[in-house]
């Protein structure tokens, strides 16, 4: 998929990685009283590349729809909360806290 800042890798099946997203955001509304980031919109996906400059994004498609990705797997033990911010014009981002999972 790509997105005008970034190129990613869908995920699939989803439903689990929002089902835990959901989850998170119901405690995190529970304790804060509100949840700062809105609830749509939402795309579970992992980031391949960053683009931190304005370009044509034809060749980039090009190059993604002759690749052949073969599937992979991963398990997933915990789900990190972060604070993320683009202050230096870069995506920076540090551990808030640690959820375990299953």
């Amino acid at each position: 998929m790509l997105d005008p800042e970034a190129i990613l890798l869908h995920v699939h099946p989803d439903g689990p990685v929002r089902a835990v997203r959901n989850a998170i955001r119901e405690e995190i509304g529970d304790v804060l009283g509100e949840v700062p980031e809105k609830a749509d919109g939402f795309k579970p996906h992992v980031s391949v590349a960053y683009s931190a400059e304005d370009g044509p994004a034809e060749p980039i498609a090009q190059v993604l729809t002759a690749l052949n990705l073969v599937p992979a797997h991963a398990r997933i033990s915990a789900a990190e909360l972060i604070v993320i911010h683009r202050d230096n014009q870069i995506y920076e981002w540090a551990p808030f806290a640690r959820v375990p999972l299953g």
